[in-house]
């Protein structure tokens, strides 16, 4: 299973400072408005993974009055620090799981996960450079 590349493990980290438990949210808007913010929560516990955590992190914009994504990926955060990429949406049309929980086991599509991780691999320099982190 692939995981983030060093820089932009990096920048999750920075996108996830200061959140610690299941519930824990917040969002990142260095711009005024002239990129969409980051949405970051924990959104679970890793059942495979002791003190692991899934974590959301999205962009949004507003059609037609509804939130759509932009994209929304979740990731798994091992304690040690490595960030697994699992699910990849994109305005309610792409849904990809790469990645998911069965029996105590992960199962994974290397192909699709590989691809996932590499888009989440750029996106997160993105990040970097459009909120200053």
């Amino acid at each position: 299973m692939k995981s983030l590349n060093q820089k932009a493990t990096q920048v999750f980290l920075k996108l996830l400072d200061g959140l610690h438990e299941v519930g824990d949210h917040k969002k990142i808007d260095n711009t005024e408005g002239a990129f969409m913010a980051v949405h970051v929560e924990i959104i679970a516990q890793a059942p495979t993974v002791r003190g692991g955590f899934i974590v959301s992190i999205a962009h949004y914009y507003e059609s037609h009055g509804d939130l759509v994504c932009d994209p929304d990926m979740t990731f798994l955060f091992y304690p040690a620090g490595q960030v697994t990429p699992l699910t990849f949406e994109q305005g309610g049309v792409v849904y990809q799981v790469a990645a998911k929980f069965d029996e105590g086991k992960i199962l994974f599509n290397s192909k699709q996960q590989a691809e996932i991780t590499s888009f989440a691999n750029g996106w997160m320099l993105n990040i970097k450079e459009q909120q200053g982190l």
